[in-house]
């Protein structure tokens, strides 16, 4: 009889996803799946299901947006941390005062990345963060690499799009961006409204902070 070999595999980290935005948290879930070392065991999109999800389900790490309505990531973290929690938080978010920032550190989170970040950096900084190291990234250095970014293809945003939003950081107007373009006004219109629906900004403010992080 041939004896059965025992083979061991290394345990996946799971991990919980908290993100209003659908497009985003699917696709951070698929860029974790993808990399082979995270298991996603839960995605929460309403931030009022967090505490009670987490306490449950016992992850080892949760990755969590900061801007969301109902709870933000802060609040989120310190019903955690009331619930005697001692899971690993990495809040990825697109805008966060240095103010906000100073206080997911005092919390005990152990990662503050921008949502602007490569996957293959946030695969890295998860996993140091798994390895207790504590990485908070300033949002000043957070950079997009346009052809073939993650944060564009994660939220399906075409080189167009992309083209298009370079133009109104220049802060050059609809007709402006047309004719630069070849583009009929209305196209443009259109490519703008699209953008907006896309990336689900919920202020001015954070939609012109992501802009300073584009690349011209």
């Amino acid at each position: 009889m041939v004896p059965v070999l025992s083979l061991k595999f290394p345990m996946k980290t799971k991990v919980i996803i908290i993100d209003d935005h659908s497009l985003f948290n699917d696709g951070m879930s698929l860029i974790l799946k993808e990399s082979g070392l995270f298991e996603v065991i839960e995605q929460i999109y309403d931030s009022r299901q967090a505490q009670t999800k987490c306490f449950s389900l016992k992850p080892d790490l949760i990755v969590m947006d900061y801007n969301m309505p109902y709870l933000d990531g802060l609040e989120v973290v310190r019903q955690l941390n009331t619930s005697g929690n001692d899971t690993k938080i990495v809040i990825v978010s697109m805008y966060a005062d240095k103010k906000e920032i100073e206080l997911f550190k005092k919390e005990g989170v152990g990662a503050y990345i921008t949502k602007t970040t490569p996957a293959t950096q946030l695969i890295e900084t998860l996993k140091k963060v798994m390895e207790g190291e504590k990485l908070f990234e300033s949002k000043n250095k957070a950079k997009i690499i346009i052809e073939k970014d993650n944060f564009a293809l994660k939220h399906q945003l075409t080189k167009r799009e992309m083209e298009v939003l370079r133009l109104i950081k220049q802060e050059e107007t609809t007709e402006k961006i047309a004719e630069t373009l070849n583009l009929s006004f209305y196209t443009v219109e259109t490519h703008r409204k699209n953008i907006n629906h896309k990336l689900k900004f919920k202020t001015k403010k954070e939609f012109y902070a992501f802009l300073e992080t584009l690349e011209e």
